[in-house]
Order: structure tokens, then C-alpha cells, then sequence
């Protein structure tokens, strides 16, 4: 549970980063679109600095809050006590997300703001003015101060936060930065490593202009998936409020 409330601190904290760094790169480039964007280190240097920092948290790298959090996970799930399978697929099942965790965030980084530029950005891209850039290095920061610093800076929060969702006595748990090679760390190591080498195998996909399905999955279209259960889920909501809807509170509670 405590890994959990950490982690959702941690969490809100990188991501808020990256969503308003994406926001910042849709309103200065004019696309959001990322097979346009490439190269944006050379227009939107510090932007690009914010959003790679807080793209490492997300992946775990050590010194930023993101790595305590996971460690966390990652020594719940190697020091459970349960069915033979359960100690082996849980950890492995953990690492393997943290090798996607690692993808994903090279992606970002990578993939958007190094490279060679494309020069297909509907505006010439170049960086926002500093008020809006303030959110988001507030944010980074707390990225670095809670990477560095667990104890001081978070402490007291997790603790507080942690309490009532325990319900009880806190369980014993470290925010050292050390706690010696372990296996937590080599889960560690082996996700940021696997996580490099799959981002490299696929990284010529990923930037390829055009959109390839995989194999037997041609016919499928996620976009149109998305908008026709949109349109089932609206049609089934009008019917069940046409059969069910009523003013009277006793049906309304009845059916509650």
C-alpha cells in the first residue's frame, strides 16, 4: 500500500510534466502528430530538457522519483509470500512492465526531440514564452528533489498520505537511495537494459511514416474501434434511459 500512495505521488508528478510538455510542443509546433516531430532539441532546447528529465522518470532512472517508487514494486513483488508460481511470475511480470515503462519513455524522449528534423510542423517550432514553462519545471524539479532527497522532501507527505489508506500502524519501509545490490536492483537493471534493446530493435518501426499492422490485424482500425463503441455505449445509455429514466427518487433508489 505504501508503494502504491508512492508511486501515485510520483506518478502525478512526471506525468503532469510530460502532459503539459506535450501540450507545450502541440501549441509551439502546431502538431501533436509524432511522426512530424523530430529534432525539437535544436529549436526547444529547455523544453526538450524538461521533457526528457521527466520522460526518465517515468523510466525509472536512478536520482529521480520514479526509480524509488518502482524499486518499491519491484521488492513487494520479490519478497512475497505465496504459491511457488505466484514468486516467480510476479516478479518477472513486474520487470517485463518495466521494460515497457522504458520503451515507451525513449519514445518520447528519443524519438521527438533528437534525430533529424523533418520540417513538416504545420508552425516553425521554437520555445514557449517562460510562464509557460514554469508549471512544468516546478514539477522536474520535484522530479530531482524527490530523487535525490526521499526522506526530507516526501517523508512526511507519504506518511501522511499512507496512514489512512493502511488503516493502522505503518509497515516498516526505507527511502534510502542504497540498499546494496539486491534483487530489486538487478530488476532494475535488467528492465532499463531490455527496455534499451527493444526500443532499439524497433525504433526504425516507430518512426516510419506510415502505420503497419501487425500481421492478421490489417483489417482492424483503432480509431474506428474506438468511435463505434462510443456510439454502441451513447445508443445502449439512450435505451436504458428510456426504459429506466424517471423524476420519481423511490424507482431512482430502487434501482440503485
Amino acid at each position: 500500500v505504501v508503494a502504491g500512495v508512492f508511486h501515485i505521488i510520483n506518478h502525478a508528478t512526471f506525468k503532469a510534466g510530460l502532459f503539459m510538455s506535450a501540450g507545450i510542443i502541440d501549441h509551439e509546433t502546431g502538431s501533436r502528430d509524432m511522426r512530424q516531430l523530430n529534432g525539437l532539441m535544436k529549436y526547444m532546447p529547455f523544453t526538450a530538457t524538461l521533457g526528457i528529465v521527466a520522460a526518465a522518470s517515468m523510466a525509472g532512472v536512478p536520482l529521480l522519483n520514479g526509480f524509488l517508487s518502482k524499486e518499491m514494486f519491484f521488492a513487494e513483488t520479490v519478497f512475497v509470500s505465496a504459491h511457488p508460481a505466484v514468486e516467480i511470475l510476479l516478479p518477472a511480470a513486474a520487470t517485463l512492465a518495466g521494460v515497457f515503462a522504458v520503451v515507451y519513455s525513449l519514445r518520447f524522449g528519443h524519438d521527438v526531440f533528437f534525430g533529424p528534423t523533418r520540417g513538416e510542423c504545420p508552425r516553425e517550432p521554437h520555445e514557449p514564452v517562460h510562464w509557460m514553462r514554469v508549471p512544468v519545471e516546478l514539477l522536474v524539479l520535484a522530479c530531482v528533489v524527490v530523487g535525490t532527497l526521499p526522506a526530507w522532501s516526501i517523508g512526511p507527505l507519504l506518511a501522511a498520505a499512507a496512514q489512512p489508506v493502511v488503516g493502522g500502524p505503518l509497515p516498516a519501509y526505507s527511502l534510502s537511495l542504497w540498499h546494496g545490490f539486491n534483487a530489486p536492483l538487478l530488476m532494475s537493471l535488467v528492465a532499463s537494459g531490455g527496455g534499451l534493446l527493444v526500443y532499439l530493435r524497433f525504433s526504425g518501426r516507430f518512426k516510419q511514416r506510415r502505420r503497419r499492422a501487425a500481421p492478421g490485424l490489417q483489417a482492424l482500425d483503432g480509431q474506428r474501434l474506438f468511435h463505434a463503441a462510443l456510439a454502441a455505449a451513447t445508443a445502449l445509455g439512450r435505451w436504458l434511459l428510456h426504459r429506466l429514466g424517471t423524476r420519481r427518487l423511490q424507482p431512482q433508489l430502487l434501482w440503485m
